[in-house]
């Protein structure tokens, strides 16, 4: 029997024969779709993948599909022309490419996966029947998600990717890390994922290799946290980076919530996932709001006390005050709308200038993310093609493809919504911030007018060009209402042209300013809905008002 398996096997990868088997069983098995630095392919470049595994009988893929779009199931075909790379053995793997580059072999797609989470399927030749599916999530760079052996139900991450392997959780050694420094009591330095101020803890990674912290713990008197795998792009820390975990008692959260809370003082430890020391520290519960505790310089012995906390970002850092510019459109569904320089219809963020002199964005950083403030950076390389002229634009692309220019970011935009903020070369200060809210296909989020307060989705969307000149008066009698200075610091006076209620981002209001005039306000960090006084006959008006 074995021999009559073996001859089928040989007639199939010369002669093209499909064998298939009554007992076949085939499966998505693993994918990287995050792959910087992992392995690369015959070309000697850090692609995508997607592994299958076969736990039935000799299997040709031939005329199968794979794909990453409901709606086109039958995207890329496994090729009829070459048997012995779409065969699969019985307990074998096969890997496939996704890098969207068929030119380069038959092992090649047509299609790239998207850290920022997508769903892949491999389909039947009918090009209907769906055989397997998963929804890969967000990705943390040369993290994989697989199944937690060959063929079962149950997912994990794997910070050692297994490609053309059984799936194995393998353990990488405890390395050097540091408890870099933290902030007990936070009113206004830095808040979460719901806008909420906690106190938090910053490690430090001197490495020149990330390091994912599950299995790590930290304890601090009779408390313990567990770093978890679940979320491993907020437990990973980059070479020579830094992460900062929330002390709210509530891992519930999220990953980089921890189950402990900075009421009392005592030593901070760190340690690995077998249980020895990786660092320690004397943590003083006392120490005075808004202010944290550092190692003077990252990894230092020395610690002293930081009255500008330097949270995710070095101990030594040289506040580089950003440039006026402003985030002034964006586009997260663009099907028919602008092309870039490919001819792909792509998600923009457009940049503009309004001041008088020009603007070298170089250094600048760019991020939707508000775990990762440093998740993009203008590449300081390009010329005098990071200038924005007086008055100019510049759109860039968020389609996670650098190889396409300077200008095309390694992220993408969700049209259900979420942040952007765009920072100084320091990686820390923000420039401008702003949230895009769930767009339908081809409109855009974008300010009013050039640079102005408010926010408006345009039903013909102007990338690269302006959004129209501010004027005293629009929309007929509706006053334009401006603030100023905008964004501004937490001790700031700003200016309000007439009366106005302020609301929080949970929609309470929080102040009501009576009339013209200028105002300490002294509200938390963050970004606020100034309500203007409703004329006869107008529509509401609504301003954003952002407290740095």
């Amino acid at each position: 029997m074995k021999k009559q398996v073996l001859i089928a096997f040989c007639l199939s990868v010369v002669f093209g024969l499909a064998v298939k088997s009554e007992a076949q069983s085939v499966v998505i098995n693993e994918a990287l779709s995050s792959n910087s630095s992992f392995d690369y392919d015959d070309f000697f470049q850090y692609e995508d993948w997607i592994e299958l595994y076969n736990d039935g009988g000799i299997l040709n893929l031939s005329g199968y599909y794979l794909s990453d779009d409901p709606d086109t199931l039958d995207k890329w075909m496994f090729p009829s022309s070459n048997p012995g790379l779409t065969t699969i053995l019985p307990g074998g793997h096969l890997r496939i490419w996704c890098d969207n580059d068929e030119q380069q072999g038959e092992d090649h797609t047509n299609f790239k996966l998207s850290s920022e989470g997508e769903t892949v399927f491999l389909v039947e030749p009918d090009g209907t029947t769906i055989i397997d599916n998963v929804t890969l999530g967000l990705a943390q760079s040369d993290i994989s998600y697989g199944r937690t052996c060959d063929g079962c139900a149950e997912w994990q991450f794997f910070n050692v990717p297994t490609p053309d392997a059984p799936n194995s959780d393998i353990p990488l050694p405890v390395s050097t890390l540091f408890i870099n420094e933290y902030q007990v009591a936070n009113t206004n330095t830095l808040f979460d994922e719901a806008f909420n101020y906690h106190g938090w803890v910053e490690i430090f990674n001197p490495n020149d290799y990330q390091i994912n912290l599950s299995g790590y713990v930290l304890e601090l008197g009779g408390d313990q946290h567990t770093f978890d795998n679940n979320e491993p792009w907020k437990t990973t820390i980059d070479g020579n980076d830094f992460q900062i975990f929330w002390l709210d008692g509530n891992p519930a959260l999220g990953s980089n919530h921890l189950e402990i809370e900075p009421t009392s003082s005592g030593t901070l430890n760190l340690l690995g996932y077998d249980g020895t020391l990786v660092d320690g520290v004397e943590f003083d519960a006392s120490t005075p709001v808004d202010v944290s505790q550092g190692r003077s310089t990252d990894g230092s012995p020395l610690w002293t006390e930081f009255s500008t906390p330097t949270p995710r970002v070095t101990n030594a850092l040289q506040i580089i005050p950003p440039a006026t510019l402003v985030i002034n459109e964006a586009q997260s569904d663009n099907f028919i709308t602008y092309t870039d320089e490919t001819g792909e219809y792509e998600d923009w963020i457009e940049l503009h200038n309004p001041t008088s002199s020009p603007i070298d964005v170089a250094g600048y950083y760019i991020t939707d993310r508000l775990d990762r403030p440093q998740k993009w950076q203008v590449p300081v390389t390009s010329g005098d093609s990071t200038v924005i002229p007086p008055g100019g634009f510049v759109v860039l692309f968020a389609d996670e493809n650098g190889s396409q220019g300077w200008n095309h970011m390694n992220f993408k935009l969700s049209s259900f919504g979420e942040p952007l903020a765009l920072r100084s070369p320091d990686g820390f200060t923000v420039a401008d911030s702003v949230f895009i809210p769930e767009l339908s296909q081809d409109r855009s989020w974008g300010r009013e007018f050039d640079a102005h307060p408010n926010w408006i989705e345009f039903f013909i969307p102007t990338p690269n060009a302006s959004n129209g000149v501010n004027s005293i008066e629009n929309a007929g009698s509706e006053v334009a209402y401006t603030l100023y200075p905008n964004p501004c610091l937490r001790t700031t006076p700003v200016h309000f042209p007439a009366a106005a209620t302020i609301y929080s981002h949970t929609g309470q209001p929080v102040r009501h300013i009576q009339g013209k005039g200028t105002y300490n306000l002294d509200l938390p960090r963050g970004q606020y809905l100034v309500v203007w006084p409703q004329k006869m006959g107008a529509s509401t008006q609504a301003s954003r008002l952002i407290i740095q």
